[in-house]
């Protein structure tokens, strides 16, 4: 790919953009993804570059996705952040930008914390360490779909974790074997560093910024959050919300610690919107316009079926059913009003 089409940089050759255009998307990705392994010389930098801004619209669009569903941790984000020189970096975001401007999408990014979200982990003591919680991988697939009666573009699932990144990215790439595993739907990770496993406040920033950085890779999409009570989650969800973009179109925040109805309502002002299991979950996502109503309902199947294999004491069966039976009551209660047409 040495000398291949120039795009958004001053100094490139743009008569050679139109060869770039005439190249199937998935040849390009296969072609430009070896690059960004290892070292990456300036040269390869500019011909990935050159390569990636010579393509407009929908085109442009499908190399990104295609970019980012590399299936380990050298996706759109590492070659962005991590192996572009800053002027490069600087090229290729603002061509980015520019073509989110030019036909924004109503595609859905959905962003998911993993401990005590996808999984029981440190603060529930409602299932048994390690649960995977009923109904998740259900809510997060109908999620990944759409709400619109055509599927949307599947792959806009991203895993937003303080978990460290490690050596050549072996943990984020354990974390995504681990989460395939489950029957997640086509997805990325991205991850932390050790010293963001210090303070709440530091796993905060530190998801606030792969937030930001999934937003700069596609600003011409919507985003919804998931995240948990215990670290921090709701108030990075808020303080997207509170930020000058309207991309963010709620968090979704599992109850782990015992919220009480103040403080439930407190967070709801700031566009997070508290749950207790994923029919809870379900729908508030039908009522923000990001499912529709068969598919909460969908959901609920899968809680009730997933639950039964989890092995409870009988005070966690009874809080748990309690639970289960207000949520599945508000699904039952969901009039055509909740649900405003999907965007």
């Amino acid at each position: 790919m040495h000398g291949a089409p120039a795009g958004g940089r001053p100094d490139g050759d743009r008569d050679a953009a139109p060869v770039t255009a005439t190249v199937p998307t998935a040849l390009l990705a296969r072609l430009i993804g070896p690059l960004h392994r290892g070292r990456v010389t300036r040269e390869d930098q500019e011909a990935i570059v050159d390569t990636m801004t010579a393509l407009e619209g929908a085109p442009f669009r499908d190399l990104k996705y295609r970019l980012n569903a590399t299936g380990d941790h050298h996706d759109l984000e590492h070659l962005v952040f991590d192996h572009l020189d800053e002027d490069l970096q600087e090229v290729l975001l603002e061509h980015i930008a520019a073509q989110a401007g030019e036909e924004p999408a109503s595609d859905l990014r959905v962003l998911c914390d993993i401990d005590d979200t996808v999984q029981s982990a440190i603060h529930d003591e409602r299932f048994p360490r390690g649960t995977v919680y009923p109904g998740v991988v259900e809510l997060l697939t109908q999620l990944d779909r759409g709400a619109t009666a055509d599927p949307g573009r599947v792959g806009d699932l991203t895993f937003v974790t303080a978990r460290p990144g490690g050596p050549l990215g072996l943990v984020e790439q354990y974390t995504r074997d681990d989460l395939s595993e489950l029957g997640m739907p086509t997805h990325t990770v991205l991850g932390g560093s050790l010293l963001n496993l210090h303070t709440k406040n530091a796993i905060a920033e530190r998801k606030l910024q792969n937030m930001e950085r999934d937003h700069l890779l596609f600003p011409e999409c919507r985003m919804v959050f998931i995240g948990d009570s215990g670290q921090a989650d709701g108030d990075v969800g808020a303080q997207m919300a509170a930020r000058p973009h309207d991309h963010v179109v709620g968090t979704l925040l599992h109850d782990v610690t015992g919220l009480d109805d103040a403080a439930r309502a407190t967070w709801a002002e700031q566009g997070v919107h508290v749950f207790d299991t994923y029919v809870g979950a379900a729908v508030h996502a039908v009522r923000l316009g990001l499912l529709r109503p068969e598919q909460a309902y969908a959901v609920a199947t899968a809680v009730r079926t997933e639950l039964e294999a989890v092995e409870l004491e009988e005070e966690q069966t009874a809080r748990v059913t309690a639970l289960l039976e207000a949520d599945l009551a508000d699904l039952a209660a969901l009039d055509a009003t909740d649900a405003p047409p999907a965007g």
